[in-house]
């Protein structure tokens, strides 16, 4: 169908890349495959798929994580959700993934089929919104339809998923939001939800500098869109 999805998967395992274009098939989606590190490259910028599955150890040429940093330069690339599905049982490495772009992480113990596909769905949900009604605070402005953040007029560079996070708090202004509420996870268990979210905002904050106050962490619920301090 032309309107399936294109999913480019950058793994360098013949085996688990038959398996997933097998599982994406079967999901009405479109897998593009690439075995390392230079062609998942090339693929991602001469396809420009809807999403990147993104294995970590790749063998000669870039390893995921400088493949994630490498689209997120791009301006025609920037903005394509990225899955990270890697074995390695690595916190640090999952925070680094995150820091680098990435929009979701599965470690492959404990993928399932079906969790890919929704986690999938979740993340072309959110990066697909419709809604064309721009959004205005007292020091932000966020376009939906050019996934554009200005602060005091100044563009911020967000990743798609924490452009999500900041619009849905800005959508929001008058309320807390549970974490579960600002990241759809596909079914995901809480913990994993809210170590998601938490790095997401911890880089927002980075990324907005001294307006960092404007996500403000409310204990025991959430986040929601900051005051000035001292007001």
């Amino acid at each position: 169908m032309s309107d399936s999805p294109k999913i480019a998967v950058i793994e360098d395992e013949e085996q688990v890349r038959n398996l997933l274009s097998v599982v994406l098939n079967d999901a009405d989606m479109v897998p593009l495959g690439a075995s390392d590190g230079v062609e998942g490259l090339e693929l991602v910028r001469k396809e420009l798929p809807d999403l990147v599955l993104l294995d970590y150890t790749l063998p000669d040429g870039p390893s995921g994580l400088d493949i994630a940093r490498e689209l997120r330069k791009g301006a025609d690339t920037m903005n394509i959700p990225i899955i990270v599905l890697t074995a390695r049982l690595d916190d640090q490495l999952e925070e680094q993934f995150f820091e680098a772009g990435a929009d979701d992480y599965i470690r492959k113990p404990n993928f399932k089929a079906n969790l890919l596909i929704k986690r999938i769905n979740a993340v072309l949900r959110r990066t697909r919104q419709a809604s064309a009604d721009v959004v205005q605070t007292e020091h932000l402005v966020i376009h939906p339809g050019r996934r554009e953040v200005l602060v005091e007029g100044e563009p911020i560079n967000l990743t798609p998923t924490e452009f999500d996070i900041l619009y849905n708090l800005a959508q929001n202004k008058d309320r807390a939001l549970t974490r579960r509420e600002l990241l759809d996870r596909g079914g995901e268990d809480g913990e994993g939800v809210d170590r998601t979210v938490d790095v997401h905002v911890l880089s927002i904050r980075r990324k907005l500098g001294k307006y960092a106050w404007l996500v403000s962490t409310v204990w025991g619920v959430g986040y929601r869109l900051g005051t000035a301090p001292g007001t």
